[in-house]
C-alpha cells in the first residue's frame, strides 16, 4: 500500500516582503552560478532523500528565482524567458533536481496569471512567495460534482514536481457538459502526498503523485484548459510592463526540462575535467592502471563531447534571447518559431544524453556508484529525456510540417 501523508508546505508563512526590486537579470545569473559548489555538494544527497533541502529551496527564493517570472504588482522582478532558460540550465550544473523545481515553480507562475486578478491576489497577496504546481495531464478518472458556486473535486495526479514547497496545486480534470479539461486551483493543505517517487534519476525534484477527496473549488479558480493562451493574452492588459505574457504558452523559449537535461550534462563534463588528470582506470582483463589523461582516445572522445554540449548550451541561450527580445518588441510567437523551438528543445536533450553517455563510458566502471557525480548526471538527463515535451521524433515531425507550409 502506497504511503499516504499531508502536503508538506514548507514555505514560511506571513507577509514577507520580496526580494530586491532592483535586482538585473546580471545579478541572478551571477547567483546562479555563486550557487552550483553548493549544489554539487548537496547533490547525491538531494539523490539519495528524493526531495532538496528546505535550506536550497530558500536560497532559491532569496536570490529572487522564484520571482523571475513575476508581475511586478506581486513584487516579482519581470526578468525574461531568457533568464529562465539559463538560470535552469546553470542550476543544473550543479543539481538537475533542483534545478527541474526551480524550472517548474518558476514557470508556475505564469500559468497562474491566466485566473483572475482576485485569485492573484488571493494567492500572492498574503505570501508574494507563493508558488504554484501540479499536473496539467487530463485525469478523466477525476472524480468532478457542480454544485452552488463551484465543483467538488475527488482524484490523484502523478509527476507533481515541487510539490514539497509548493502552496497552490493545480489539475486537470474534466468539467462541463462535454467534460472537457479544466484546470483546477487547489490549496496545498487540502491535498494528500503519495510517496511513489522511487525513479532511477531526477529523484530529488519530489514528483509525486497528490490526491484531493471531496474539495470545494470555487468558480473563480477554475477555468476550460484550452482558454489559457487567451486568457493570458487579455492579463496583458493587467501587466503591461510584463513582457513575457506576450510568449506563446505553454512556451517552449524558456527550456523548462532541456535546460535542465545540458546543464546536468555540462557539470558532468565539468567534473570529468576537474579529475582527469588524476584519474585512472584498470588498463586490461590482467591487470595494470592507466591514467585518462595519457590515453587518446579520452582526448578524442571528451573533447568531441564537450565541444557538443557547449554548443547546446549556445542554442539554448540564444533561442531563449530571440524569445526575449521578440517578448518585448510585443511580437507574437509565429508557428515556424514555436515548432523550431519545440524541435530546439528535443534536440539540445539529444545531444546532452548521448555526451553524458558518453563522458560516463570514459569513466568506466567507478560511475557505477549512484552518488559518483558523472553517475547522477547521466541518470538524471536519461530520465529528463523521457518528458512528453522532450519526444524528438513529435518535434521533427511538426518543425517539417511547419518548414513546408512554409
Amino acid at each position: 500500500m502506497q504511503n499516504q501523508t499531508p502536503a508538506n508546505n514548507s514555505a514560511a508563512a506571513g507577509n514577507r516582503p520580496g526580494p530586491d526590486s532592483s535586482l538585473t537579470a546580471d545579478d541572478v545569473l551571477r547567483a546562479a552560478e555563486d550557487l552550483v559548489p553548493l549544489l554539487r555538494e548537496r547533490a547525491a544527497r538531494t539523490d539519495e532523500s528524493r526531495r532538496i533541502e528546505d535550506d536550497t529551496h530558500r536560497r532559491l527564493e532569496e536570490a529572487g528565482f522564484l520571482h523571475i517570472l513575476k508581475p511586478k504588482k506581486y513584487e516579482g522582478l519581470e526578468l525574461t524567458d531568457h533568464e529562465h532558460a539559463m538560470v535552469t540550465l546553470t542550476l543544473a550544473r550543479g543539481c538537475a533536481s533542483t534545478a527541474w523545481v526551480f524550472s517548474v515553480l518558476s514557470a508556475g507562475n505564469i500559468a497562474l496569471l491566466a485566473f483572475p486578478e482576485e485569485v492573484q491576489d488571493e494567492v500572492w497577496g498574503p505570501d508574494p512567495y507563493a508558488t504554484l504546481t501540479g499536473n496539467i495531464n487530463l485525469n478523466p478518472k477525476a472524480k468532478v460534482e457542480r454544485v452552488s458556486g463551484g465543483y467538488r473535486l475527488s482524484g490523484q495526479w502523478g509527476f507533481c514536481s515541487g510539490s514539497d514547497f509548493s502552496k497552490w496545486l493545480m489539475f486537470n480534470a474534466p468539467a462541463g457538459e462535454n467534460g472537457e479539461g479544466h484546470m483546477f486551483l487547489v490549496d496545498q493543505k487540502e491535498a494528500v502526498t503519495i510517496d511513489d517517487w522511487f525513479p532511477t534519476g531526477m529523484r530529488g525534484t519530489g514528483s509525486r503523485s497528490m490526491a484531493v477527496e471531496d474539495v470545494f473549488v470555487p468558480d473563480r479558480r477554475i477555468m476550460p484548459m484550452r482558454q489559457i493562451g487567451p486568457l493570458l493574452e487579455e492579463r496583458r492588459a493587467l501587466h503591461p510592463t510584463f513582457d513575457s505574457l506576450w510568449s506563446s504558452f505553454p512556451a517552449a523559449c524558456r527550456f523548462p526540462f532541456a535546460a535542465v537535461a545540458v546543464g546536468a550534462a555540462l557539470g558532468a563534463a565539468d567534473h570529468f575535467a576537474e579529475t582527469a588528470a588524476s584519474a585512472t582506470r584498470v588498463a586490461s582483463a590482467v591487470g595494470g592502471v592507466t591514467k585518462l589523461a595519457d590515453q587518446e582516445y579520452v582526448a578524442t572522445e571528451f573533447a568531441e563531447a564537450a565541444g557538443e554540449l557547449e554548443m547546446a548550451r549556445m542554442l539554448v541561450d540564444q533561442r531563449s534571447a530571440e524569445a526575449s527580445r521578440r517578448a518585448a518588441a510585443h511580437q507574437p510567437t509565429t508557428l515556424p518559431e514555436l515548432t523550431r523551438e519545440t524541435r530546439d528543445n528535443a534536440l539540445v536533450t539529444r545531444i546532452a544524453l548521448r555526451n553524458v553517455q558518453r563522458i560516463a563510458s570514459l569513466v568506466g566502471a567507478k560511475g557505477g556508484n549512484p552518488a559518483h557525480p558523472v553517475s547522477l548526471a547521466k541518470r538524471d538527463v536519461e530520465m529528463a529525456s523521457h518528458h512528453v515535451t522532450l519526444n524528438w521524433r513529435r518535434a521533427a515531425i511538426d518543425y517539417m510540417a511547419a518548414t513546408a507550409q512554409g
